[in-house]
């Protein structure tokens, strides 16, 4: 390679997970398509990584799954790709001297520690990070040691090369972060790929996070221009699928509710209610610098304070997590239980209808859970404390903290907000504007890239049982029996299928 030469380069990492590795190999053969197929170049982990997303303890059974279906991928993008390249890294290469964080910017060393806990929180579903335990402090040392010795590497390789696009997967965790703060010293174009949860729609944006605001926002409206004509059907067509526990490219968290019930504490409750709608803190408390003009709020303590002000006088309050937390922290879990002790709480494995709950309410209190757009297009008026990645379309009375919620409800000063937002983001979700011509969702758990699918073989994956069942067990997955029918297909098919 020399420094005249043009490159696009990826980061092939976390190839033992699907889809993100056929989403990677699609994404980056748009990306070379897009750019007049200069020469392409994957890096691979060839054990390089300490620790990482996907084999946070660096398990080898694990890396070698990793490694297998990195070079099996990249030989079909080669096939479908001659200008490209596999250059594989080594731990060598990211740690040829010790990691000096003295010597790295500070805004670097903020984002690289916030890509950290991020990879945590979502393993452990966990969001403080004070409460971790030697042996994940011990993780998180290694993880971070890798951000930095990650952005070295590359902070040296685009010094000596010409590299236009830099593809990397998401940009949330700890192996993602350093990638894009590296490109933008360098004035690289980062490219982030992802797709919903059941891999059915990929995603993806240039130079900015997912999670942005005003991506969410700008995806949105082009999407409804483009759809407009049909948005109020293709709304309804959305709500109807969520009240009726269909999944519309996501899992479908309320299927194990009852439709149309509540529970008979809270209909026996006398005053008007407030329902509190809350959300998973560790999947949007270390987004970073993406929503650093907001404050982050702690549920809990914000709860706490609004059962406890003048509003009681006027209105009774329940609070309803929501399903997908039924694998938080038990820290997290044992706060929510010690709150139930001021106020009725649905915990996740309730049976209550959300929506039934919603109708029940006089006024729908929300964080930063989707479930805000639903009760909005229900016509209820909204109070969201806090920021949302859908802050921007109007569907909830704003307010940053519960002080100003308390004031805005006790003074009747909030107003059912107009339901074109609802509509927008409805509309959004189901006609997302992403297409990655050699990407296929086949079946759960079974996708493809240039319609072949990337598997380990049998023993490789056998091997590497007693690593992922380690892992299982040191983060608490109580789920491992009860989801074996799964876990066991998966290994068999060498699929990735989840309970839905």
């Amino acid at each position: 390679m020399s420094k005249k030469e043009k490159l696009n380069i990826s980061f092939l990492n976390l190839a033992a997970q699907s889809p993100s590795l056929e989403l990677n190999l699609a994404f980056s053969e748009k990306i070379h398509i897009d750019n007049n197929k200069d020469k392409h170049v994957f890096f691979m982990c060839d054990r390089a990584l300490k620790s990482c997303s996907v084999n946070v303890f660096n398990k080898k059974s694990i890396c070698n799954i990793c490694r297998y279906k990195a070079k099996k991928g990249f030989s079909e993008f080669k096939k479908r790709n001659p200008k490209s390249e596999l250059v594989k890294i080594t731990r060598s290469d990211l740690f040829k001297s010790k990691i000096d964080h003295n010597s790295y910017d500070e805004e670097n060393k903020k984002e690289f520690m916030m890509g950290v806990h991020s990879t945590i929180g979502s393993q452990l579903r966990l969001e403080n990070m004070d409460l971790l335990d030697k042996k994940w402090q011990r993780v998180k040392k290694r993880m971070l040691d890798s951000s930095y010795a990650l952005f070295s590497f590359f902070d040296t390789f685009f010094s000596i090369n010409n590299v236009n696009n830099f593809v990397i997967f998401n940009g949330r965790l700890s192996c993602g972060r350093p990638l894009i703060e590296v490109s933008k010293k360098h004035s690289v174009n980062y490219h982030l790929f992802d797709a919903a949860l059941n891999g059915k729609v990929p995603m993806y944006s240039t130079n900015e996070m997912f999670h942005s605001i005003e991506f969410e926002k700008r995806n949105s409206f082009k999407t409804y221009l483009k759809w407009f004509k049909e948005s109020r059907a293709l709304a309804e067509q959305y709500f109807l699928s969520k009240i009726n526990r269909v999944a519309v490219n996501d899992v479908a968290y309320t299927k194990n509710q009852i439709s149309g019930h509540i529970d008979e504490d809270i209909l026996e409750l006398k005053k008007p209610l407030i329902s509190i709608f809350v959300s998973s803190d560790d999947e949007y408390r270390f987004i970073g610098s993406d929503w650093s003009q907001y404050t982050i709020v702690d549920q809990i303590d914000s709860i706490r304070e609004l059962v406890n002000s003048k509003l009681s006088k006027k209105y009774d309050f329940v609070v309803k997590m929501h399903p997908n937390q039924k694998n938080i922290h038990k820290s997290t879990m044992d706060r929510y239980k010690s709150l139930a002790e001021e106020v009725n709480v649905l915990y996740p494995e309730s049976f209550t209808d959300s929506y039934a709950l919603i109708k029940h309410s006089e006024i729908v209190v929300n964080f930063c859970s989707s479930i805000a757009l639903e009760a909005n297009y229900m016509r209820k008026p909204v109070v969201q404390i806090g920021p949302s990645s859908f802050m921007k379309f109007s569907i909830a009375n704003l307010v940053d903290n519960p002080a100003q919620a308390i004031d805005l409800i006790y003074n009747n000063r909030y107003k059912i907000m107009p339901i074109r937002g609802s509509i927008i983001s409805f509309t959004y979700y189901m006609k997302p504007s992403f297409v990655l011509p050699a990407y296929s969702f086949l079946a759960d758990g079974v996708y493809a890239y240039g319609g072949k699918s990337c598997r380990a073989p049998l023993y490789l994956r056998l091997l590497a049982v007693p690593a992922k069942l380690y892992v299982h067990i040191v983060k608490g997955n109580k789920e491992i029996l009860s989801n074996f029918k799964i876990y066991l297909l998966n290994l068999i098919l060498g699929q990735t299928r989840v309970k839905h």
